[in-house]
């Protein structure tokens, strides 16, 4: 069975390219093959990768924890995020009990860390939050993970097989200007980076410049930057599509996220669910030696630039940076 397997793997990849197989979902017994080989199609952006809506990062099924003495959930959420977005957000206000803010002539409540217009409130738990947590800097931690959490981890894969989360778009929507394929390839403009053509959203465009900064001077004296520069294939950046396993928009869609790809992973795993299908019951346990990993002077510049980094999430996804300064707002980075 494993000579078939491969067999098509292989024939799908010399007819539609290496992204093509993944799409198809041709995983389990060939995945540790799979990560061995080139790593890209050759396209802007590969539909593989989840990112923060689809890969909690705190263990918890979607949930956000509330501000321990606070008059009313939200508030420096809310706040974050108008401190964050001062030129899309007019104004904040509490209104009936709870935190909204408003963005052109609509208010989004926050209701148990989701942003909902008024008339969806009360219907919360129909969708999943955004993950309006503090972000912390600096090295990744193996996180311990206890029986309790664990087979939460196997249940949550387990629900959303069968039921995939859905986040309700209209707040980033608004907040990006962005509700459409095509408002999207409208939106979107072509930067290079570290060399790489890839598009993404005005507002990460001079953040990027800064980082790409960064690095290459980073790069000059530093010969672990300089061999992972060397070693990125493809930047992805605007990809239009909906999480891995879920059924909310990736933030990949909005073109404020983007993926460094390599060359090869040189056998190691660069996301979470290439281990699980690997036979890897335990993949929140694998260790970093196993896991393809960035540099730290790497993430260093993106975190400098408020950008989150999926190598720290527990459903680990290492390749992927996501512009989110709210979330180091509420971490305390901003004065």
């Amino acid at each position: 069975m494993y000579g078939h397997q491969l067999l098509r793997v292989l024939a799908v990849v010399l007819v539609f390219g290496f992204g093509a197989a993944w799409m198809l979902g041709l995983s389990g017994a060939v995945a540790p093959v799979l990560l061995d080989l080139d790593a890209g199609a050759g396209t802007e952006a590969e539909p593989r990768a989840a990112d923060e809506t689809g890969s909690p990062d705190e263990g918890e099924d979607g949930e956000e924890g509330e501000d321990a003495g606070a008059g009313y959930p939200g508030e420096r959420q809310i706040e974050a995020l108008a401190q964050a977005y001062p030129e899309r957000i007019g104004e904040t206000e509490l209104r009936d009990g709870q935190w909204a803010a408003r963005i052109d002539d609509t208010w989004y409540y926050y209701a148990e860390g989701r942003m909902l217009p008024r008339e969806l409130v009360n219907r919360y738990d129909e969708f999943t939050p955004l993950r309006l947590r503090p972000y912390e800097t600096g090295p990744a931690e193996l996180r311990e993970v206890d029986d309790e959490l664990a087979e939460r981890l196997r249940r949550r894969d387990r629900e959303r097989a069968e039921d995939p989360p859905t986040r309700h778009n209209g707040f980033l929507d608004a907040l990006y200007q962005v509700s459409s394929a095509r408002e999207a390839e409208q939106r979107m403009v072509r930067i290079s980076f570290l060399g790489l053509s890839t598009r993404v959203h005005p507002k990460i465009v001079e953040p990027l410049e800064r980082v790409e900064a960064e690095i290459r001077d980073l790069a000059q004296h530093d010969a672990e930057v300089r061999a992972f520069v060397e070693s990125l294939r493809t930047a992805s950046g605007f990809f239009w599509r909906e999480i891995a396993g879920t059924a909310s928009r990736s933030y990949h869609s909005y073109g404020i996220a983007i993926d460094l790809i390599p060359h090869s992973y040189e056998g190691r795993y660069g996301y979470w669910r290439w281990a699980k299908d690997a036979g890897i019951e335990e993949w929140w346990a694998l260790p970093f030696d196993r896991r393809w990993e960035v540099p730290q002077p790497v993430v260093d510049a993106f975190e400098a630039e408020e950008f989150i980094w999926g190598g720290k999430w527990l459903s680990f996804d290492p390749i992927h940076f996501e512009y989110r300064p709210e979330r180091f707002i509420l971490g305390g980075y901003r004065d």
